[in-house]
């Protein structure tokens, strides 16, 4: 317990929100690989031939007939995990460095860490109405108490039931039920939001009304923010997160608007 105090208190400080312990490794290298969670077949005998399918016939119908039948718009979100799973290769950023890419840019350079796959996948569901959050917070290996600055986007189905969404899989394995996991890792998040009202905060935060942003923010979602006593009147790490957010977003609408 002590080992993930340290690390929260590192966090804190530095303001990374995106700590992994070796370059070029993602969670999905550490947690996923044989594990997740298949509902179908794949469709390959073997992974290495996903591989080698040409892009246009990288499919796998039965999965995407899960993805309809458990999730509103589950054509579209197959689509879109199709794309942070298969398209996008794991690249940790230089040390010091924390720069979120918009969509654009990691569909143009094909590879992201954590927080630019989470992005990627919101952008082509940004419209929908999907019951899902973005959330940024810790995994802790329970196996030996580390803990993993993280972000990822959680998913709910048509019943209610909760999925962990994350990229750089090269499998079908990674949209998750939460409890499927929870033998092996706590999740536990700093800051969640809700899918429908990403585009409406960043677009009110300004560098002129942050603080009265963050105080609406904290009152109409307090359960929500800060579960441990740690974060309660830190709102360092928030502030950032919105400072970065609305400058990803502001980039991000400049390049559709060039390039689409």
């Amino acid at each position: 317990m002590k080992l993930v105090f340290a690390a929260l208190t590192l966090v804190v400080i530095s303001g990374v929100f995106c700590l992994e312990t070796r370059a070029d490794v993602s969670y999905a290298d550490i947690f996923l690989a044989g594990k997740g969670y298949k509902p179908v077949e794949d469709p390959w005998p073997m992974k290495s031939d996903v591989a080698s399918c040409p892009e246009n016939i990288l499919d796998n119908q039965p999965y995407k007939e899960w993805c309809t039948k458990n999730f509103k718009n589950g054509d579209q979100i197959y689509e879109a995990y199709k794309e942070i799973a298969f398209d996008i290769d794991y690249r940790a950023e230089p040390e010091k460095t924390d720069y979120w890419q918009t969509p654009v840019e990691t569909r143009q350079k094909k590879q992201g860490d954590c927080e630019d796959s989470v992005f990627l996948f919101f952008s082509k569901l940004s419209e929908l109405d999907i019951d899902g959050d973005l959330v940024w917070g810790w995994v802790v290996d329970k196996n030996n108490s580390i803990a993993f600055a993280h972000v990822w986007y959680q998913l709910f189905d048509k019943h209610g039931r909760q999925y962990i969404v994350e990229g750089f899989s090269k499998e079908w394995n990674g949209i998750i039920p939460s409890e499927m996991i929870s033998d092996k890792e706590e999740r536990v998040p700093t800051l969640i939001l809700r899918h429908n009202q990403v585009n409406h905060i960043v677009g009110e935060v300004t560098p002129h009304n942050i603080h009265k942003n963050l105080e609406d923010f904290q009152e109409t979602l307090e359960d929500r923010l800060f579960p441990w006593g740690l974060y309660m009147n830190n709102t360092t790490i928030i502030k950032e997160i919105f400072y970065k957010l609305q400058d990803m977003f502001s980039r991000y609408r400049e390049q559709a608007h060039q390039f689409f």
